[in-house]
C-alpha cells in the first residue's frame, strides 16, 4: 500500500533510531549472520559485529562502543550467556541487551532477565517477526509473543501463591522479571492479547 504524499516543502517525519552499534554474540553462524542480515535492513549503515564466544565478545566491547548487544543465551558452558548478561550490563548500563534462544524455556527465560536483560527474542521465528520485534527497540521492550505469555503466566502463578512472595521468591519468579521490565497494566493486557491469539 503506498503512504500519503507529502506536502510540497513538508519534510518527511524522521525514523527513530534503533541502534548505532550492534554486538550479536551467536555461537551457531547461521543464527549469527541472519541477525546481521536483519538488523542490516533495519538499520544500514550501522555497525553489526558478530562474535562467537565470550571471550571474543569482551574483546570486542573493550575496543568498540555498543548501544544495542545480543547474547546466546544457550553459549556453552551453560550459564555463560546470562554471566555475560550481567557482565555487558555493568559496562554498558545504558545499552539494550536482547537474549535470544531457540526456545523459551522457562529456566532461561528467568534467567536472562535476573541477570539483566532488557528483552528476548526466539531465534526460531520468522525473520518477519524478528524484525517486527526489533522496530520496538525505538519505544519499548523487545519480547517474542511467546515469551510474553510465558511471563504473565508466571506472574499470575506467583500472585496466586502468596507464601512464595512472602519468602522472598518474587525476584526469582515472573513477577521480578516483568518488574525489571517495567510491564504496567496496559502493556500486560497486550502482551496477554497475544499470549490469548497464540495456538494452543
Amino acid at each position: 500500500m503506498r503512504g500519503l504524499p507529502f506536502p510540497a516543502g513538508a519534510s518527511r517525519p524522521s525514523r527513530p533510531q534503533l541502534f548505532f552499534g550492534a554486538l550479536v554474540v551467536e555461537s551457531d553462524p547461521v543464527v549469527a549472520n541472519r541477525m546481521k542480515r536483519i538488523l542490516g535492513h533495519l538499520a544500514p549503515e550501522r555497525r553489526v559485529v558478530l562474535a562467537p564466544t565470550c571471550e571474543e565478545a569482551e574483546a570486542m566491547l573493550a575496543s568498540l562502543p555498543f548501544d544495542l548487544v545480543f547474547v546466546d543465551m544457550q553459549l556453552y558452558p551453560i550459564g555463560q550467556g546470562a554471566a555475560l548478561i550481567g557482565d555487558v550490563r555493568a559496562k554498558l548500563p545504558r545499552a539494550q541487551v536482547i537474549a535470544m534462544s531457540d526456545t523459551d524455556e522457562r529456566e532461561l527465560v528467568l534467567s536472562a532477565f535476573a541477570s539483566g536483560a532488557t528483552g528476548y527474542l526466539l531465534s526460531d521465528a520468522e525473520d518477519a517477526d524478528i524484525a517486527f520485534a526489533l522496530r520496538a527497540l525505538a519505544t519499548g521492550t523487545v519480547l517474542d509473543p511467546r515469551v510474553a505469555g510465558h511471563l504473565l503466566d508466571l506472574v499470575a502463578e506467583t500472585l496466586a501463591t502468596p507464601e512464595r512472595a512472602a519468602a522472598g521468591l518474587r525476584e526469582e519468579s515472573g513477577f521480578g522479571a516483568c518488574r525489571k521490565l517495567e510491564l504496567r497494566p496496559r502493556s500486560q493486557a497486550a502482551a496477554d492479547g497475544m499470549r490469548r491469539s497464540l495456538p494452543d
